[in-house]
């Protein structure tokens, strides 16, 4: 049989190996299970490699596959057993690492984390106003919360983010007390990096530090947010955080230089590679620069040392070695688009090549920059949208600017500051190409981010959808021993399904979608109705609610916002976004400063807010302070958001299939009389756990066990989504 793939192991075994970091996490499957597997699947390796057999191959697969998702739930969880969340512990720790060091909460990386008399085993990030120095020993006393996995759809994963980190928990504290210092070896370099950015802010501007200090030292902390959605709109994120491309830049430059001075092949080699791990080293390992300098080291070792220099050989040693020690990285953009952005280099510049010099691209020598910019655009746009939420249809174009302009920022950055250390004016000269490059790149970014063509927004982009243009990625590359007529069919059909199931999906989307966040106190009810977006928005404590990062995440603009509760103040923020288009109030309300940015209609009791041609909300009771509604459709009533107490529901006389009690299912919300009258198939509590009021009440909760309600709680589960079909019936998910 005739091969279609180029024999590559180490490849393979990093595709196996991914392949079970990823299912690990999405199907959850237990040590108890992947442990024997792995070791049953060592015994068959073994068992081939000495009968020499080639079925070897596949055994080390299978080896890969187990020890990728054995090694995923060892990392990714951490043992809490004998910590109580509602207990003080005492923290002793080894302060590592340090960032933010000129905001006024400074960020901690602590190490050799003691909790009471027991050894914790993973790192702890501690947030704090104190100023501490590396090697101090510290100690203090706090509660120890554990991480949680996104409550509502889209938002912050603390626990993925944490786990990333090599962190078990994080911890706000201003009052650690300071039991020593001792400075280890790897914290000089730490300081040199420190050194290094302070030279940075007084060679370039105040607007250019920022970007320089990101893409040189890898310190992405300081980047305001509106310049990081700029770049990722227009597809050029990766260019702000130090990937293969910088490090390639880098070591060209120092290649170049040995050069001139006429170093043997070998010294060349050798201080390259040292050179770059003393790099990853001043850079404090950071995950994305370490994998960046490994990534190169092994080029330039198989350039070295190998006959078959094989890129994508030495890309996927370097992927396995990177997530060996943390394969939760797997699941963060600066891994996906590092590698990924090479990965699409790699497999789809000889093909663009041949095309553009087809066509003459090479005359006027755009072949290679054209190509590399389609090569890197191709790759990196699933991931832009289901991390970004957007689809940049100017990524070509400004990934043929950004490329170069990053080359000359990361050299020139590198030299200025360097000599900045010498002698303070050399260094401003030889930054001033750098600082000219920087504001080229964010004033030509500015420009086509805000074009009609810059992007497009895209809301959620499945996971799946970017193996998929990864597969067709590859089957395009020359690593596929296919003729190219084939590979160009094989590419259009698997390109249609996709679009085609796209298609089904969009065609079978809900039309009506309502969810009850996890906003811990008082409620927020996110209603998508035919295509537009509105918010139910019942108050609560300002500092738990995550209305705004809710929208801002899922990049909601909510043409209505009804507030339920007159003294609501969770508002200021979208306000000042721009994310509200009509405020419905209710009579009583107190206004806000910020509620001149906006229409602001009143309504009382028994009126109808329309929200589509089907859809609305009823008015169906009040108590001077809070109001309930009733979401309708088609006529039929099917969703009782109350926020009264029960005697005050009068105005609900008919059945609804949910039912959402008021005050998180507080006393009296809940009677016998109105759920005979409600006959509800599925109550929703939105509560915060372990609160003050002992929410929800007991007596309540009995009751809606009595008449057979299914309860769903947000404390338990997170944001609660349900989903109506075209006769109302609701289909129910949760984000656990």
């Amino acid at each position: 049989m005739k091969r279609v793939l180029n024999q590559r192991p180490v490849t393979f075994f990093a595709f196996f190996f991914i392949v079970g970091i990823a299912i690990a996490y999405y199907a959850d499957i237990p040590e108890i299970i992947l442990l024997p597997a792995l070791l049953l699947s060592a015994g068959i390796f073994l068992l081939f490699f000495f009968r020499q057999g080639r079925r070897m191959f596949w055994a080390l697969y299978l080896i890969a596959f187990f020890l990728g998702a054995f090694l995923f739930q060892v990392q990714f969880y951490t043992d809490f057993t004998g910590i109580e969340s509602n207990r003080e512990y005492t923290v002793q720790a080894f302060v590592s690492d340090r960032a933010k060091m000129s905001a006024e909460t400074h960020t901690y990386t602590l190490t050799d984390v003691s909790v009471g008399e027991k050894h914790f085993g993973k790192k702890v990030l501690l947030y704090s106003g104190q100023e501490l120095d590396y090697g101090d020993t510290i100690s203090f006393t706090c509660k120890i919360e554990q991480p949680s996995a996104p409550r509502n759809p889209g938002t912050f994963d603390e626990q993925m983010y944490l786990a990333g980190k090599g962190a078990g928990f994080s911890v706000f504290q201003n009052d650690a007390e300071v039991m020593g210092n001792s400075i280890a070896w790897y914290q000089y370099p730490l300081l040199l990096r420190e050194k290094l950015a302070e030279n940075m802010d007084m060679i370039f501007s105040e607007q250019s530090a920022p970007v320089v200090k990101a893409m040189f030292l890898g310190v992405k902390d300081e980047l305001p947010q509106e310049l990081r959605d700029s770049f990722s709109r227009t597809g050029i994120a990766h260019i702000l955080a130090i990937s293969g491309l910088h490090i390639a830049v880098i070591s060209y430059a120092i290649n170049f230089l040995l050069k001139k001075l006429r170093a043997e092949r070998r010294l060349r080699f050798s201080i390259l590679i040292c050179l770059l791990l003393f790099y990853a080293t001043i850079t404090g390992f950071a995950p994305s620069i370490l994998r960046a300098v490994l990534m190169t080291i092994f080029v330039v070792i198989g350039r070295w040392k190998l006959k078959d220099r094989d890129t994508l050989t030495f890309l996927s040693a370097a992927l396995v070695m990177t997530l060996l020690f943390n394969t939760a990285q797997l699941f963060g953009a600066g891994l996906t688009m590092s590698y990924g952005v090479v990965f699409g280099i790699l497999c789809l510049n000889p093909p663009f090549l041949r095309l553009l010099r087809k066509i003459c691209f090479d005359r006027v020598r755009l072949d290679s920059p054209v190509s590399t910019s389609l090569s890197a655009t191709a790759a990196v746009f699933p991931m832009t949208a289901y991390y970004f939420n957007n689809i940049a249809l100017a990524a070509p174009v400004a990934n043929l600017f950004a490329i170069p302009l990053a080359g000359m920022i990361v050299v020139f950055a590198g030299i200025g500051t360097l000599a900045s250390l010498l002698w303070l004016p050399a260094g401003y000269v030889l930054a001033f190409p750098a600082e000219l490059a920087v504001r080229a790149l964010t004033w030509i970014n500015g420009l086509i981010s805000q074009s009609a063509f810059g992007y497009i927004e895209v809301n959620g982009f499945p996971v799946w959808m970017c193996f998929v243009v990864m597969a067709v990625i590859f089957l395009c590359s020359d690593y596929v021993l296919v003729k190219r007529k084939t590979k160009a069919v094989i590419a259009a059909l698997v390109a249609g399904a996709v679009l085609l199931t796209g298609a089904a999906f969009a065609a079978n989307a809900p039309e009506l979608c309502v969810t009850v966040l996890d906003v811990g106190t008082g409620d927020a009810i996110h209603i998508a109705a035919d295509g537009n977006d509105y918010l139910i928005d019942n108050g609560g404590n300002l500092q738990y609610s995550k209305i705004d990062e809710y929208a801002q995440e899922n990049n909601l603009f909510f043409d209505a916002v009804i507030v339920t509760n007159t003294k609501t103040k969770n508002l200021k923020q979208l306000a000042k976004e721009k994310r509200i288009g009509t405020l419905f109030v209710p009579q009583g309300y107190e206004p806000k400063e910020y509620d001149a940015d906006y229409p602001v209609k009143e309504y009382k009791l028994c009126d109808r807010i329309e929200l589509s041609k089907t859809t609305g909300l009823r008015v169906t009771g009040e108590d001077g302070k809070h109001t309930s509604l009733t979401l309708s459709r088609k006529g039929e009533d099917i969703f009782l958001f109350a926020q009264n107490a029960a005697q005050d529901l009068a105005q609900q006389t008919g059945q609804v299939k949910l039912f959402k009690p008021a005050g998180g299912a507080a006393e009296n919300s809940v009677t016998k009389e109105l759920l005979e009258r409600l006959k509800p198939e599925c109550a929703v509590v939105s509560v915060k756990g372990d609160n003050s009021k002992g929410l929800p009440d007991e007596l309540a909760m009995d009751l809606l066990e009595q008449c057979n309600v299914d309860v769903k709680t947000t404390a338990q589960s997170g944001a609660v989504i349900i989903s109506f079909d075209d006769r109302n019936r609701p289909d129910i998910k949760t984000m656990k």
